[in-house]
């Protein structure tokens, strides 16, 4: 894949998606190690940021989670119901 071509895909990726650039990005080089089978670089395997979240995404060839882009995993959004809130763990029985 020639570099004008990648640069192309993240941006169409990036806008057809609603994907931050780096996470899209991200995506398109782990597609590109996948596709051939080349030993992903450590920092995008432990990696936090959007980048990293996209690349695993292409290489494991998993969809790339909607709660990155609202900054915030699930627990801490109130939708994990075993989860207690700050207004819970101060009440006394």
């Amino acid at each position: 894949m020639s570099v004008i071509a990648f640069k192309e895909k993240a941006h169409v990726l990036a806008e057809e998606q609603g994907w931050p650039l780096p996470s899209a990005k991200g995506y398109v080089d782990g597609e590109t190690f996948r596709k051939q089978h080349r030993e992903p670089p450590l920092h995008a395997l432990v990696g936090i940021d959007d980048y990293s979240e996209g690349f695993r995404a292409g290489y494991f060839h998993r969809p790339i989670s909607e709660w990155v882009f609202s900054g915030r995993p699930p627990a801490q959004s109130g939708s994990d119901p075993f989860l207690a809130s700050p207004e819970d763990s101060l009440r006394t029985s």
